[in-house]
């Protein structure tokens, strides 16, 4: 039997289909007839039944690797360490839309953080996704790298818009995790996903998050205020389902 979503989650997300709904124009009658097409659909998919993991997806979750060094790879990408001097101009490129401010977006204090600084902080940590033909397609970062508490934010960005809806997100996360986890020492991950971001947030619990905590009007982005959705991960846990 499928496992529940938390109630966090689901609360995330129907405050975001109420918001963008109401946005549209949708009144109390629009929105019965929307649960009700979301329960044919429900329907239509338990009569298909469950869909079957690929090859590809059962090699990521395989037990964790021992210690590895960046650059590190997958069946279709390689994150590589971010080098400014290449790669600098390319994830200034990438933050124009919605999500690439996001990566630069400091949750403690709700300030767009300088990239330079981003980038040359030693409490920073970066990488860049490419594809197996070198093509940069992307950056994973682990912002606020505590040694000794051993946690960090996990930020990931697709820039490449022509990249984006194709999995490779889930691959560079799960990559990037096994790095934190093996070669940095971290023992607990957190990500804040934007409340709208529904497709992120369900990324984030299929390699492991859970959610702990959702904050209401947490940031202004282009004037327009949106939730966080904060999600955790521990070591512990995602190496006691690997065994």
């Amino acid at each position: 039997m499928p496992k529940s979503m938390p109630i966090q989650t689901i609360q995330a997300v129907a405050r975001s289909v109420y918001k963008e709904t109401s946005n549209y124009g949708f009144g109390p009658v629009d929105t019965i007839r929307l649960i009700n097409e979301l329960m044919d659909l429900c329907s239509a998919a338990s009569e298909r039944g469950p869909a079957a993991r690929n090859d590809s997806q059962r090699d990521l979750t395989a037990a964790r690797s021992e210690a590895p060094e960046l650059p590190i790879k997958s069946q279709r990408i390689i994150i590589r360490r971010f080098d400014a001097e290449q790669d600098l101009n390319l994830l200034r490129g990438w933050l124009p839309d919605k999500y690439g401010r996001f990566f630069v977006l400091s949750c403690a204090t709700a300030q767009t953080i300088d990239i330079e600084m981003l980038v040359n902080s030693p409490l920073n940590v970066l990488g860049t996704i490419t594809l197996l033909d070198g093509t940069p397609i992307g950056a994973m970062a682990y912002l606020d790298f505590n040694k000794d508490q051993k946690r960090a934010e996990l930020r990931k960005l697709i820039g490449v818009p022509e990249a984006r809806g194709k999995g490779y997100a889930e691959e560079a996360t799960r990559l990037w995790i096994d790095y934190g986890i093996s070669a940095l020492g971290l023992q607990k991950i957190y990500v804040s996903t934007l409340q709208t971001h529904i497709g992120n947030i369900r990324l984030n619990e299929d390699v492991g998050f859970k959610v702990e905590g959702l904050l209401q009007n947490e940031v202004c982005i282009d004037g327009e205020r949106y939730d966080l959705l904060r999600m955790g991960l521990c070591s512990e846990d995602l190496l006691s389902d690997t065994t």
